[in-house]
């Protein structure tokens, strides 16, 4: 007799059902698995064996052979071994349960019985229920998490016993639903707290109004990575399809095994210049979503950019425009989300302090191997550019607090009502994921702000890319001024930060 039972793993951040048939026929007793298994999965036969051992059931003494399916993708994790045991007690007649075919069964088995949880649930049960799956089979761990996947029915085991008490049809007492909403706390510091860096503040409140980019200069010390480290506090609440999607990437990654929570802030990644390529852009032997990914959603800080490698910054190209990476594998390509703001950071020289001569060593050729460490098509690509100049004695000393970021949130929340509704149901209504078409429907300028536009164009050789993202900080700041239209005044400050005058 041959039992199906389905199940599946995560491939980068997607789900990917899986299934599994079992046959056990008469022959010499032999346990045989195949299906292109990693090492992991192949272990799964002992585990499966040595658990239905201690649980008291009898494995005869016959054939057995488990196949997982399709064959010719390659099969990583544990996610397969309750639905190997499961298919062991339908072959070997025990329960009675009429109907499997829209469930899924997902758990790693202890050498007791007992389930632990897993990495990936949230993906798999979204893909199942793309698939028409309605109900799961999960460690109780993971009841909460599955929870999240509307539609689902949820079953959350502590043992293997309680998978034959589900075939006899027995309902479980352990229920599951959507978590409550929570609040939303940031952890970073509150732009009330930082002294001076008005321009840099300002720019911050831009890039968040309308999801921008922003590269932040000037002698170290100044309040660059403080600066960064509050963006997240200005950001608007995400929204529950936000939340999900940035959970999904963090279970994928294996980063809720120790205690599922939803993931309700905006991400801050900030990962150091020792990171490796799969670090950072995702990948490895087992494909895993990186720090960009992570940062899905939220702020990707990289500090002290130049000391990045040079071969990982020319990497971020891809991301910067397309809001995603693909990763080519032998089997299959793999698509990572990235859809963040990155905000990078970086000295003007080694030391820190040009052009201040009476502090600044370097000289005019090690500025310039170092400036030129970062190259112009990622440069092209920040929208808003802000030097960070040295905060004086008396400021830094004064009691008084600047504008909160509480106050700062509420105009970046009141300017993304007026992109919503501008956009209408488009995904992403930021102004800085404008396409060329939306552009020129929604950044159109009176004959004095075309006449600026092209005096700006041609004297500071503006490339392509460039001039649009000065028409999106634009839009953004009008938005932000409550206009509906852009005014000179706004592409004035636009301009400005592009690190020009005009």
């Amino acid at each position: 007799m041959v039992s199906e039972i389905m199940s599946g793993m995560v491939l980068g951040v997607e789900g990917e059902l899986i299934k599994v048939q079992m046959d056990i026929s008469p022959g010499l007793p032999v346990f045989n698995m195949i299906g292109y298994l990693s090492n992991e999965v192949k272990e799964a036969k002992e585990r499966v064996r040595t658990a239905l051992k201690n649980c008291g059931y009898v494995i005869p003494p016959r054939r057995i052979a488990v196949n997982l399916a399709p064959a010719d993708i390659r099969k990583f994790g544990t996610f397969f071994d309750l639905a190997i045991a499961t298919a062991f007690l339908i072959s070997m007649g025990i329960g009675d349960f009429p109907d499997l075919s829209d469930t899924i069964f997902l758990g790693e088995l202890s050498l007791d019985g007992s389930l632990c949880p897993l990495p990936g649930v949230l993906p798999i049960l979204m893909r199942a229920r793309e698939m028409g799956y309605r109900r799961c089979l999960v460690p109780a761990d993971n009841g909460e998490e599955a929870s999240l996947v509307e539609g689902m029915e949820v079953w959350g085991l502590d043992h293997l016993v309680q998978v034959e008490e589900f075939l006899e049809g027995v309902i479980p007492e352990r229920t599951f639903c959507l978590p409550p909403p929570g609040d939303t706390v940031n952890p970073g510091p509150d732009f009330a707290e930082i002294k001076g860096q008005k321009d840099g503040r300002r720019a911050l409140e831009i890039a968040a109004a309308g999801f921008h980019n922003v590269f932040l200069t000037g002698p170290p010390g100044m309040g660059k990575s403080l600066l960064a480290s509050g963006m997240p506090g200005i950001m608007p609440d995400m929204t529950m399809e936000e939340k999900i999607e940035t959970t999904m990437i963090y279970s994928a990654k294996g980063l809720l095994k120790d205690g599922f929570s939803l993931i309700r802030n905006r991400p801050f990644r900030s990962p150091s210049h020792s990171v490796t390529q799969a670090g950072l852009l995702g990948g490895g032997l087992i494909p895993k979503p990186g720090e960009i990914s992570l940062a899905h959603h939220g702020v990707l800080f990289l500090d002290e950019l130049p000391e990045y490698p040079r071969n990982l910054i020319e990497m971020l190209r891809l991301p910067l425009e397309n809001h995603s990476i693909n990763l080519a594998r032998q089997e299959r390509s793999l698509t990572f989300p990235a859809d963040f703001i990155m905000i990078s950071a970086a000295n003007p020289c080694p030391c820190g302090f040009y052009p201040d001569r009476d502090k600044c060593n370097c000289t005019d050729r090690q500025i310039q191997r170092y400036q030129s460490r970062v190259s112009g098509p990622i440069m092209d690509r920040m929208d808003l550019f802000v030097h960070c100049e040295e905060v004086g004695y008396d400021l830094l000393v004064d009691s008084g607090k600047a504008e909160s970021s509480a106050a700062l949130r509420k105009r970046v929340e009141e300017a993304l009502e007026r992109q919503k509704a501008r956009f209408g149901k488009n995904t992403g209504y930021y102004n800085g994921r404008m396409s060329p078409s939306q552009i020129q429907k929604y950044c159109r300028l009176d004959s004095q702000g075309k006449s600026m536009m092209k005096k700006v164009y041609n004297t500071l050789r503006l490339t392509g890319r460039a001039y649009y993202k000065v028409l999106k900080v634009a839009r953004t700041i009008a938005d932000l001024d409550g206009s509906e239209s852009i005014r000179e005044d706004h592409l004035v400050e636009a301009v400005h930060y592009r690190n020009v005058k005009v």
